[in-house]
């Protein structure tokens, strides 16, 4: 008799404001299943292989529509595997279920450093945390340009947002600069007058924003038509495509935290490599391929390297591997804090749009280009 299927679940935002990206999540996740199935499904033991079944729910980006959800996929549906929601107010939501349950949840896409100071014991985190986001663009400004001092920082009035920008007013400050000022607005605002004004008269050297998507597109739309002479600007939501099809050539010279690009590992050891990964998503799916589905690719490929390494389906077998779990996928390294299941590994990189072509610019070590330092159109570039 066949062996019964192993079901993956997750709850993910297929409608509503963080469907651009949730249904990104999506699409990574169904190429991993097909990918596995394919190599015959998942070794629970050294003889016992599972076919991969999936059971995806539309959370319509409601962090409490998540929640129950996350119940149903636990209690109704039994999944062997959890994967988290694309977004950190549905993965602070979820964590809060799965903890309850005592059920793992493989957390790819909620990077607010407020989900790992819960004290939770059954989460495992895949990406970097929100802090961390800016802090290289911080690096990059000050080993381009030794004096430039200002820094500016823009964010939406949301937890995410306000971790990313602390993040990156304490590393602009570990780095010798000075933050001129910090300019909050709600979340879904049109009107950016008064900080383009503020920013008129600071002229900063380095600008850093965040915001959801929406927002950072409007703001970015205002400050190409104010044209500021401003060196750097970096906006959270520059990383994606859809930055390039809403700017344009404007988009140039912008710089965008990224959790991963499609050069960035050149060497992995488990799973596939960035290219045969990227080749198979564009193949199955026309979805743009950002970050967010590698994702929620590489938290199915930790999720199972650790049902391999545990020989089992218990979920207390299978945090204890992740404790233990060192390895480089496409998404980059893994590795974990075993008492708060933050990830350690991974590492941000930064990119910029230079002639309608995603660069990665830092760290050096894995640069493709040298970054844009001024943008074009300041001091003479």
């Amino acid at each position: 008799m066949a062996e019964p299927s192993l079901k993956i679940g997750i709850s993910v935002s297929m409608t509503g404001r963080y469907a651009l990206l949730g249904r990104q999540v999506l699409a990574g996740i169904e190429c991993y299943v097909a990918d596995v199935n394919r190599a015959g499904g998942i070794s629970v033991s050294a003889d016992r292989k599972r076919l991969v079944k999936l059971v995806a729910l539309d959370d319509q980006s409601d962090a409490n529509r998540c929640a129950n959800l996350v119940d149903q996929l636990i209690e109704r549906y039994h999944v062997d595997l959890l994967m988290g929601p694309y977004g950190s107010g549905p993965s602070l939501a979820a964590a809060r279920v799965a903890e309850s349950a005592q059920v793992v949840m493989w957390n790819h896409s909620g990077s607010a450093d407020e989900i790992f100071i819960q004290g939770f014991r059954w989460l495992v985190g895949i990406i970097s945390p929100a802090s961390n986001y800016l802090r290289g663009v911080v690096e990059l400004v000050k080993s381009r340009d030794p004096l430039a001092r200002q820094v500016a920082i823009v964010s939406a009035q949301s937890g995410f947002a306000d971790e990313v920008a602390n993040g990156a007013r304490r590393a602009a400050e570990e780095n010798g600069f000075s933050v001129q000022s910090h300019q909050r607005y709600r979340s879904g605002a049109t009107d950016f007058a008064s900080i383009i004004r503020n920013l008129e008269r600071e002229s900063p050297d380095c600008l850093l924003c965040v915001g959801r998507v929406e927002d950072d597109l409007r703001l970015a739309h205002r400050l190409c038509e104010s044209n500021i002479p401003i060196k750097s600007i970096a906006l959270v939501v520059a990383a994606i495509d859809q930055f390039r099809v809403e700017l344009g050539d404007a988009a140039s010279g912008f710089m965008a935290p990224s959790q991963w690009e499609p050069d960035a590992v050149s060497i992995v050891d488990y799973g596939p490599g960035a290219r045969d990964f990227a080749m198979a998503y564009r193949r199955r799916t026309s979805e743009p391929l950002d970050y967010p589905a590698v994702q929620g690719y590489a938290g199915c490929l930790i999720a199972q390297r650790c049902v391999e390494m545990g020989g089992t389906l218990e979920q207390s077998v299978l945090r204890e591997a992740a404790n233990n779990l060192r390895c480089t996928t496409l998404y980059g390294t893994f590795r974990i804090d075993a008492a708060t299941g933050r990830q350690l590994g991974h590492r941000m990189l930064i990119t910029q749009w230079q002639s309608g072509q995603k660069c990665i610019v830092w760290p050096e070590n894995v640069a493709n280009a040298t970054a844009l330092y001024p943008r074009l159109g300041v001091d003479g570039q």
